[in-house]
């Protein structure tokens, strides 16, 4: 970033000041010195307690560096720093940040996607390119991934850290005599969100096809943006009441209880849509008053409609050696039904959190080449 020493003004009244207009608190400078004696080069973190710095603490001279890439600063408290102007302009959002998430794109039926090979990933720009994919539409799908029984946890791992749940680090998606849960069956599953009665709930599932040599069973994928976008734009109290209410959701098997509260839509504190948790065997909404009562479950019944709607769906089929990575938290996701005597079906499936993927992303942006989320040591 390029700047001029007209655009750098000390602010008498907060101590501070502006840089190209933009106002910057004294303490919010202090907080990111990076000189050695206060910042560890190696593992990034600071070396004091930011909390102990004086709450009166002022800029005293400000000057830009030679290069004018960089800002020479002496604090009331007699400590000297200099700052990179280009890290400061990313922070501030005057410059693009590579390491920025992409942003969500709400979508339709008519999503065009991108499938990616297993094969194509040791490729740092297809890698990028696959994370990409998925921060926009909540999902990808991946081709041509080894089938080997259990081989799905180092597919995983490749994106983050396995999350186990009471099903296991891995669950094997089969008809099954007696099943704890209706995926272990072969009849049709509306859409829904996986595991909202856990706390917290798992970000990322995994699905991942060893065999499959029935008709039918199609995977289902909705955007839980789109429909909630909808419902907004079709009765604004029905999307109100959806991201108000606090619904309990309760599961029971055989290792135990789990109980978690959540509004069916949540926001992040950017104003997107960030979680939707649906579940129609497990939920339980509170004795609130009837009239409340009655424009919840009108809202609901939208959001079920809508969200097993031809036009709001995508449908693709399970073939040996297909992975799909999607995001629990934003994603219905279902299947058609198919019947389990004329063959046999199996996926594996898992789950990670959020963040594996952004690290990854991240990584890649700035340069580095690994195509899997390292391990520290």
């Amino acid at each position: 970033m390029t700047i001029s020493a007209t655009e750098i003004v000390p602010d008498a009244e907060t101590g501070g000041l502006r840089l190209a207009g933009k106002p910057i608190h004294p303490l919010w400078l202090r907080e990111r010195v990076t000189e050695p004696e206060s910042y560890d080069h190696h593992n990034h973190q600071r070396l004091y307690e930011h909390s102990e710095l004086k709450e009166d603490l002022a800029i005293k001279t400000v000057a830009l560096g030679s290069n004018s890439q960089s800002l020479k600063i002496e604090f009331s408290d007699g400590y000297k720093a200099v700052f990179d102007l280009n890290a400061l302009a990313k922070e501030l959002g005057m410059t693009d940040n590579p390491e920025s998430i992409p942003l969500p794109k709400s979508w339709d039926s008519g999503l065009k996607f991108k499938r990616f090979s297993w094969n194509d990933l040791e490729d740092p720009a297809e890698m990028k390119a696959l994370l990409k994919a998925y921060f926009e539409n909540a999902f990808c799908i991946m081709d041509d991934t080894p089938i080997d029984r259990d081989s799905l946890k180092a597919h995983a791992k490749r994106f983050g850290f396995l999350r186990e749940t009471n099903f296991g680090e891995i669950f094997n998606v089969e008809t099954k005599p007696n099943p704890s849960d209706l995926a272990y069956t072969d009849v049709a599953l509306a859409s829904h969100t996986d595991n909202p009665y856990r706390e917290p709930v798992p970000g990322i599932q995994y699905l991942h096809c060893l065999r499959n040599e029935v008709a039918g069973g199609l995977s289902t994928l909705v955007d839980g943006m789109a429909v909630a976008e909808a419902i907004g734009d079709e009765n604004p109290d029905w999307l109100d009441i959806l991201e108000t209410i606090p619904v309990r959701f309760r599961y029971e098997g055989p290792s135990g209880v789990y109980e978690s509260v959540g509004p069916l839509i949540s926001r992040d504190h950017r104003g997107y849509i960030s979680h939707i948790r649906f579940s129609s065997r497990v939920d339980f909404v509170p004795a609130l008053d009837p009239s409340v009562l009655d424009l919840f479950y009108s809202a609901r019944r939208r959001m079920h409609k809508l969200s097993n709607d031809l036009a709001f769906q995508i449908q693709f089929p399970f073939k040996p050696g297909t992975l799909l990575m999607m995001n629990n938290y934003r994603l219905f996701h279902g299947r058609t039904a198919f019947d389990g005597a004329l063959g046999y079906r199996h996926l594996q499936g898992c789950y990670i959190d959020h963040d594996g993927p952004q690290a990854l992303y991240r990584a890649l942006a700035v340069g580095r080449t690994e195509t899997y989320l390292p391990r520290e040591t």
